[in-house]
């Protein structure tokens, strides 16, 4: 089946979405004078935006397009990872938060200095920052491939524009910008999923075909209970995997540690929390939903999926090619919303994390801006304005080469499990233990982060058991090392967690 052309009402839609965006962002952006305001948006915000932009920053394009191609073209198996969501929310809001509330920090690594030493916190900053400039090429990629493959521009242009986009908003609004304009595309790209799963759905006999369709292919089965590591997923890979990344993500990626700093206490940062964990369950279900039924639509109608359709082209190839005038444009700037919510979220986070743990920490001058800006604002803040746009401009170049690596699933995974298993573990080591010593902690992250490495490059196992090898291997390091240099001294009471505090 041709195409159908994209119309003049898909464009205006689509084009007044980008322009809002820019807009919100130079507005609520303007005034600010300092990092503080820049990057913490002056720790003034309530739950609600927090919890939403969250959501939206962590539920990023690569979700949105990837996890319904993992459910057309695998099945349901993958769905296991979601309830390690439940067990690391708890760890999150009783461990991790009390800590950044009470340290007053700018980047989660700075508690790894006041609990370690400066050389465990730049290696774990500079971890991130590879980490997720990586994410965020991948971010940028997929939107675009939606884009050239529903409106047949160039692959490379439309790369540019996306990444242009969302790093113009960011560089002006700084972190008021990202939180706000990532309420609103969260709200879009919820409704792009309800319109999708309507339409999908709608031809095949509702969510009762979907499930009868999906399950006489085989598509329902979820539990798989091998301990074989090599099978691409099994329920035992799935939770621990999925355990792992919530707990690293929600717990030690700066992308989200950023937006509970931006709260105005320690409940509003927890109520935030209950927030997303309410609102990103529901979304990844109708995903879930959504590739299943993209599974059922094309097996009712074959003759309808080119052969040269498959995998991450099925979904923009749907909304391509089923979804009437209009909605096409409102799906179009739903994915835009996913990808550039973790786009924003993610040039800010980076430039924090540049700034703060090398940039003041070790009072790099930045006398040179003088020489040529002489704007509102301090000297931090232009050069904030300034690594944001470079960095915006980087992961826009990485962008082009990302399609060439495999599926968006296996992607992202593979980016973020690689660096996330070894970061939580140097921070499960400082909060949990009294035991580890600073050498131990800094061979431990850097030894799990290599032998995650060596796993993703040299074995044959799923990518599903990168992140926990890699939190173990950084335990167990950290340990041993710890044990074989000495035993450190009993460390602060505030920097290591107690079940039962007493005093003060």
């Amino acid at each position: 089946m041709p195409l159908s052309p994209f119309s003049v009402l898909d464009y205006v839609l689509l084009f007044t979405y980008l322009l809002v965006m820019v807009c919100i962002g130079v507005w609520v952006g303007r005034g600010q004078k300092d990092t503080r305001e820049y990057f913490l948006a002056g720790r003034s915000m309530g739950w609600f935006p927090l919890g939403i932009s969250t959501i939206a920053s962590l539920y990023s394009a690569i979700s949105y397009m990837g996890t319904p191609s993992e459910y057309l073209t695998h099945g349901s198996k993958f769905a296991v990872q979601m309830l390690g969501a439940f067990p690391s929310a708890v760890v999150v809001i009783f461990v991790f938060m009390p800590f950044y509330h009470r340290l007053k920090v700018y980047t989660a690594y700075e508690y790894l200095e006041k609990r370690f030493n400066v050389t465990v916190r730049s290696l774990a900053s500079a971890v991130f920052v590879l980490w997720r400039v990586l994410w965020m090429g991948t971010a940028i990629y997929v939107p675009s491939l939606v884009l050239h493959t529903v409106t047949g521009f160039a692959l490379v242009e439309t790369i540019v524009a996306v990444g242009a986009v969302a790093t113009l908003y960011t560089v002006v609004g700084g972190m008021r910008a990202v939180i706000w304009t990532d309420v609103i595309q969260f709200f879009v790209l919820f409704c792009g999923s309800i319109l999708a799963l309507w339409v999908v759905s709608s031809a095949v006999g509702g969510l009762s075909g979907i499930w009868t369709v999906a399950e006489a292919g085989g598509k329902t089965r979820v539990l798989d209970w091998s301990l074989d590591p090599t099978i691409r997923i099994t329920t035992w890979g799935a939770f621990l995997s999925g355990l792992v990344a919530h707990m690293g993500t929600y717990g030690t990626d700066q992308v989200s540690v950023q937006r509970y700093l931006s709260a105005r206490s320690l409940k509003t940062m927890q109520q935030s929390f209950l927030m997303n964990m309410g609102g990103g369950f529901p979304l990844g279900l109708m995903m879930i939903s959504i590739g299943l039924g993209l599974y059922a639509f094309y097996h009712l109608n074959p003759g309808q999926l080119p052969a040269d359709i498959q995998g991450d082209r099925v979904f923009p190839y749907f909304i391509a090619s089923q979804m009437p005038a209009g909605l096409r444009g409102i799906m179009i700037a739903a994915i835009l919303a996913a990808a550039m919510s973790s786009i924003d979220s993610g040039l800010n986070s980076v430039t924090t994390a540049i700034m703060n743990d090398f940039v003041k920490r070790f009072g790099w001058s930045l006398a040179w801006i003088a020489s040529w800006y002489s704007g509102p604002g301090s000297l931090e803040l232009a050069f904030a304005r300034l690594l944001t746009l470079g960095l915006g401009v980087l992961v826009t170049v990485l962008a082009c080469y990302v399609g060439q690596l495999g599926s968006i699933v296996e992607i992202a995974a593979t980016i973020v499990d690689s660096f996330t298993g070894p970061m939580l573990g140097v921070f499960l080591l400082g909060m949990l233990t009294r035991t580890t010593e600073s050498r131990g902690a800094f061979l431990g992250l850097l030894l799990g982060t290599l032998t995650t490495g060596y796993f993703i490059l040299y074995s044959n196992i799923s990518f599903l058991w990168y992140a926990p090898i890699g939190v173990c291997t950084t335990l167990l390091v950290g340990q041993l090392a710890s044990r074989l240099v000495g035993i450190p001294g009993e460390p602060p009471r505030e920097l290591v967690f107690r079940l039962f505090r007493s005093g003060k």
